[in-house]
């Protein structure tokens, strides 16, 4: 007879190889999700979409910019739907490939984001500073 408190073992009948994939597999994916939406975010503040009324004094965002954002962005949602493909066995970390194929895409997202946020800074510097 199952117990009143049987519905809050959150890892009941998993083992131990099992509960460390769980752990892995839920911090990579809000490290993708996070990615994609603070990407998405700051596409959309530097390209004028969101709160435009601040958005006006900054200048205008380049195509480099706003393609490394989009990129962060895009990598992000590829790791979460490659994570999806490949987590269909019983332990996602018995796939030798899981690892690789869903961390490489957040850090080459993770550059790009990098590499948008540098550009950004430059840009609104450059244009800030007195001449």
């Amino acid at each position: 007879m199952r117990l009143s408190l049987d519905w809050m073992n959150l890892f009941g009948g998993l083992t131990a190889n099992q509960i460390t994939a769980v752990i892995v597999v839920a911090v990579i994916f809000t490290v993708a999700s996070g990615l994609t939406l603070l990407s998405l975010i700051v596409f959309g503040v530097r390209a004028g979409l969101m709160a435009p009324t601040y958005s006006t004094r900054l200048p205008a965002a380049s195509d480099a910019e706003l393609g490394a954002f989009l990129g962060g962005a895009a990598l992000g949602m590829v790791s979460i739907l490659l994570m999806t493909f490949l987590g269909f066995a019983e332990n996602d970390l018995d796939n030798p490939l899981f690892l690789p194929l869903a961390v490489g895409p957040i850090l080459l997202g993770g550059l790009f984001f990098l590499t948008g946020a540098g550009l950004a800074f430059r840009t609104i510097r450059r244009r800030r500073s007195p001449a």
